[in-house]
Formats: C-alpha cells, structure tokens, sequence
C-alpha cells in the first residue's frame, strides 16, 4: 500500500484538456515542461558529452547545492559570449536538474501554500 501522500487525484484537469485540444489543432507550443535535451529539439555536444564520461574526474561526485561550481562556469562563460554578452556571477547562478526542480524552488521561494499564481496567456 502507498503513502497517503499519493492519493492524488487523477482525473484530467482543464489545464491538461486544453493542452491535449491545442496539440490536436496543431497549434505551435513551446512545452516548459520538456527538459530532456534528446526530445525537445536542443542541440548539444554529443561528441563532448560522451568524451567526458571517459575522464577519470567523472567518477568523482561532490554534491553542490547550487550544482557543480565547474558547470557554473561553463555556463558563465556561454553568456558572456554570446554577441550580446550577459554577465553572471557563477555564486548567484543554481543549475537544477530540470525545469520541474526550478519552478519548485521558485514557487517555494517566492509563494505560500494557497497563494494563487496567475499565469499570462501568451499572444499568438
């Protein structure tokens, strides 16, 4: 038997309902759901990807809360190339595993249970 706290209801709700009907219309969305890199159409460094799991240094882990202060990097140097650089303080940047765990932390951060959150509907 599960926990009490899996007694979800699980009936399909109109959020769920209207998105089934405009991908059925063939409407064009951007799903902020999607985070896997290999379904949602982001191109990426299979090449590198691949020649990092033969380095000795990836079977190293050291947890981080704000995500790999080496990966912050990474990414702090991707934005301050970009023709219009931004600039980042890799301190001030969290790297979470997917958009689920950033809108977690964010709805966490800035809400309390019960607050309502309205959401704009995007012009077409």
């Amino acid at each position: 038997m599960y926990s009490s706290r899996t007694a979800w209801n699980l009936a399909t709700n109109r959020f769920t309902e209207t998105l089934e009907h405009c991908r059925a219309s063939g409407a064009k969305l951007i799903d902020l759901t999607v985070s896997n890199p290999t379904t949602c159409g982001l191109a990426y460094d299979q090449t590198a990807i691949m020649d990092s799991l033969s380095n000795p240094l990836s079977l190293c882990y050291e947890a981080e809360a704000k995500g790999l202060l080496s990966a912050r990097h990474a990414v702090v140097a991707y934005y301050g190339a970009l023709p219009n650089p931004v600039h980042i303080d890799p301190q001030n940047l969290f790297l979470t595993t997917g958009t689920s765990e950033a809108y977690s932390f964010a709805f966490r951060l800035l809400c309390e249970a019960g607050d309502e959150v309205l959401v704009p509907r995007p012009s077409y």
